[in-house]
């Protein structure tokens, strides 16, 4: 029987009028399930974004003795910014420390810049990091280098001369790599759970027109003939479930989100148009491969392929 690619999408159409009530739940179940995944991967993005900023936030500082040798300091500074994991070193002298301290806390409690004498801050090196993830590399580096041992401000213990939240930076990283797991699982899981959704709705709607399609087995049409039409209503329904999917979260993305990153401003939510064309494609991508997934998966028991 000759493959005829306009009878299968007018035989697709026609059958979607027909059994509008079917494809609608169908719609309906492709809707929400997709809606999930787009906001669980929505959410990853954003979640990412969060945690970047967190992550961006450590680096390392070197607090200097006073009166430290400054060709000791200029090479501790050069051998710093030799290490591959280093994007810059900046060195503050003890002058700019204070002044950059009066800055800092002439508004919120200036009786105690008033209340100085003298300079009692030092000088110090800040240490960015190409990838924060790899502070501890930095950081044994620097403790394994006489230069540092030289000019550190605490010379009978000179790893208390190095701040870099020792305290949290283990636990933070440790997090970050169990949240992203975490959301790989979870939209994994919501993918699965669709498909099992769409698989029983194309299941509901082939099993109202089993007569039609044994009708078609009996005239001798081949499992390809029978198979493609529904194949082809699977993707319509899927894409048109899609595409409600999108518009919802569009209304979120343009309406909602603006308003909590104003109750929310010292968080980074904000979805770039990348991001959300990314989370767009993969909802269309999705929904057609579940679509041509859940119809062969129905089909199988009618068809005894």
């Amino acid at each position: 029987m000759a493959i005829n690619f306009g009878y299968f999408a007018k035989e697709s159409f026609t059958s979607f009028k027909r059994n509008w009530v079917m494809s609608l739940g169908a719609i309906i179940t492709i809707y929400l399930s997709l809606l999930l995944v787009g906001v669980s991967v929505g959410s990853g993005f954003l979640l990412t974004q969060v945690v970047q900023s967190v992550e961006e936030k450590v680096s390392v500082r070197i607090y200097l003795k006073d009166g430290a040798d400054p060709a000791t300091v200029d090479a501790l500074q050069q051998e710093i910014i030799g290490n591959a994991e280093v994007s810059t070193v900046t060195y503050t002298s003890k002058e700019q420390a204070l002044e950059d301290f009066k800055t800092t806390m002439v508004q919120d409690s200036p009786e105690i810049v008033e209340q100085l004498e003298g300079n009692p801050l030092p000088a110090s090196l800040d240490v960015d990091l190409k990838d924060p993830r790899n502070v501890m590399v930095v950081v044994d580096a620097i403790k394994a280098s006489p230069n540092f041992t030289a000019v550190a401000d605490r010379p009978d213990d000179p790893e208390k001369s190095l701040k870099y939240g020792q305290q949290i930076v283990n636990q933070l990283f440790t997090f970050t790599r169990m949240l992203r797991y975490v959301s790989i699982v979870f939209v994994a899981l919501l993918g699965v759970i669709s498909l099992i959704f769409i698989n029983n709705a194309i299941r509901l709607a082939i099993y109202a027109r089993r007569k039609e399609i044994g009708i078609m087995r009996l005239v001798g049409a081949s499992n390809w003939f029978i198979r493609t039409p529904f194949l082809m209503e699977g993707v319509i329904q899927s894409l048109i479930g899609a595409l409600l999917a999108i518009g919802s979260l569009s209304f979120v993305w343009l309406y909602v989100l603006p308003k909590l990153k104003e109750s929310l401003s010292f968080l980074p939510l904000t979805l770039s148009g990348a991001a959300a064309t990314q989370v767009s494609l993969i909802l269309v991508i999705s929904g057609i491969v579940i679509g041509l997934i859940g119809s062969g998966l129905a089909m199988r028991r009618y068809l005894k392929v």
